[in-house]
């Protein structure tokens, strides 16, 4: 087993840098809040349908299968690296990632999981538990407001994320959802028709669903050494 150490870059990080990093953060949240116009840009750009197909070529059988189907139906990727394809706003999702690199997973049934897509979409607290109970490929982040699940198949990644909805809003328990998932999942994989596999069944919603908290630092020596730093490099006045 690779033996790495527990110290992370941040021990090294001078105190100047860091000052410099927090203001120049503090600043930049400010003008977000300011502004709304945040988040991610993603790229309009387009990689060459001949160089993705190249670098999935020697990928996993599962992993190929799901990035040439996402190319297939939404066109080549805004982005690539030898590990991974991304789209931006292909068809609903804010965000597509097609993996190499595959992990096992067995609900409803064994698969592996290749495919990650987003939305936008907010989750309050009280319910963040009740989803986790749905299944682990959902991911919250609040923070950002969007929502990803992982799966083998953009059917099965809509089929959770509508269960996902029906939880937040209570029109399902968990248990119901799982239940629901079991059998709705064997009618889309037998090409009959299965609604929630195929679309969503809520609207969307539309721009930044941020969940920002609030701050409780409230330190008088640290808000003079940031207020000093911002006004030598210059953001006080933006």
């Amino acid at each position: 087993m690779e033996n790495r150490s527990q110290e992370t870059g941040a021990s090294k990080a001078p105190a100047e840098a860091r000052l410099k990093l927090a203001a120049t953060a503090m600043a930049s949240n400010m003008k977000l809040h300011a502004t709304k116009n945040g988040g991610e840009k993603g790229s309009t750009t387009t990689v060459d349908q001949e160089t993705a197909k190249k670098i999935i070529e020697q990928w996993p059988a599962t992993s190929k299968m799901a990035a040439q189907n996402t190319m297939d139906f939404y066109g080549p990727p805004n982005e690539a690296t030898p590990s991974k394809l991304i789209w931006y706003k292909n068809g609903p999702w804010k965000r597509t990632i097609a993996y190499r690199d595959e992990v096992p997973h067995d609900f409803p049934e064994p698969h592996t999981d290749v495919l990650e897509q987003f939305i936008d979409y907010h989750v309050p607290a009280d319910k963040v538990g009740l989803v986790a109970q749905l299944e682990g490929s959902i991911v919250i982040d609040r923070t950002k407001g969007e929502v990803s699940v992982h799966c083998d198949n953009e059917g099965a990644n809509t089929l959770s994320l509508n269960m996902m909805h029906e939880i937040v809003t209570g029109k399902r328990t968990p248990q119901e959802a799982r239940e629901f998932i079991a059998k709705e999942i064997v009618e889309y994989i037998m090409g009959r028709p299965a609604p929630y596999a195929e679309k969503f069944q809520f609207e969307l919603p539309q721009g930044e669903q941020w969940d920002t908290d609030e701050t409780i630092v409230h330190d008088v020596a640290l808000d003079q050494a940031l207020s000093k730093v911002k006004q030598t490099l210059g953001l006080d006045k933006n």
